[in-house]
């Protein structure tokens, strides 16, 4: 420790009091002091452990023990814990250590976890906008063909340039055959309900490393770039999917919630086999962790 023993071991000289003590009460108190110093001392090595101020509160020397009582109450009154180690009798009082600790410290409040926001529902239009974008065609740098979207109230459904997807309004006024089709899935029963998130589409994007270009959906098999694109112009949330009845039959994406709009992706016939990915791929894939 960082303080003056010898010095401690002294501190009792100057104490005064309006009682005349004789020599030998002096001699007295001198005697217990140098026997009982060393012990004192070890106490309040014992009290450092606990995380006392020893070597502060010993560099203040000893007090009269009424002193230190007065000063404990106010240290105890700030939250401070107080032990009093007597030393030596000095007429009718104990001339002691106060030795303190300070209050500790109250824990730091986490801080609040921060609240997630309900998802906005996602509109029709910006479905509609979406899908635009997403699947705009550039087949030169020159050329740039978008979809047109009036096509969803002239004929129900909007087709991409290339016509590998569509975007469908099966609540649409319309004979066309995907539309048709689309209307009818939905009075069956979806051949697969899957919940449409980043982690899914990040699955996607995992096999998309590990050199698979399709996944197989039914009896066909559709390329993961288009299954992506449209995963994600449909946003989050649950889908039905309903299967085509051959290898040449798209396959077809539909909102369980409102807007009920649906997209379909036509199949890619005679794939590589060893880029083709299986539904089970997809589950593994996110069970590892993708987000």
């Amino acid at each position: 420790m960082g303080y003056n023993k010898a010095k401690a071991k002294t501190v009792y000289q100057p104490m005064r009091s309006m009682t005349t003590f004789s020599p030998a009460m002096h001699e007295a108190f001198r005697r217990e002091w140098e026997a009982n110093f060393e012990s004192a001392i070890e106490k309040a090595m014992q009290l450092a452990k606990q995380g006392f101020l020893v070597e502060e509160c010993l560099q203040k020397g000893a007090l009269m023990e009424s002193k230190a009582k007065r000063l404990s109450e106010q240290l105890e009154k700030q939250g401070f814990t107080v032990e009093l180690i007597p030393i030596a009798r000095w007429g009718k009082e104990q001339a002691v250590f106060l030795i303190y600790k300070p209050p500790e410290k109250p824990p730091e409040p986490e801080p609040p976890k921060p609240t997630k926001q309900p998802t906005k529902p996602i509109t029709r239009e910006e479905i509609i906008e979406a899908f635009r974008k997403t699947f705009t065609y550039k087949p030169s740098r020159h050329i740039v063909l978008t979809p047109d979207p009036t096509k969803l109230q002239t004929q129900g459904f909007i087709p991409d340039p290339p016509h590998n997807v569509a975007l469908i309004d099966p609540d649409a006024n319309s004979t066309e055959a995907l539309v048709v089709r689309a209307r009818s899935s939905r009075q069956e029963r979806p051949d697969l309900k899957i919940a449409n998130s980043g982690r899914l589409r990040g699955a996607l994007t995992k096999l998309q490393t590990q050199n698979k270009r399709f996944v197989s959906l039914g009896p066909g098999n559709f390329q993961i770039l288009y299954l992506k694109k449209a995963l994600k112009v449909l946003g989050d949330g649950p889908l039905h999917v309903y299967f085509g009845r051959d290898n040449l039959a798209p396959v077809i994406f539909m909102r369980e919630e409102p807007p009920h709009l649906a997209i379909a992706i036509a199949p890619y016939v005679d794939p590589d086999p060893h880029k083709v990915a299986t539904i089970h791929d997809v589950v593994e894939a996110m069970s590892k962790g993708v987000k």
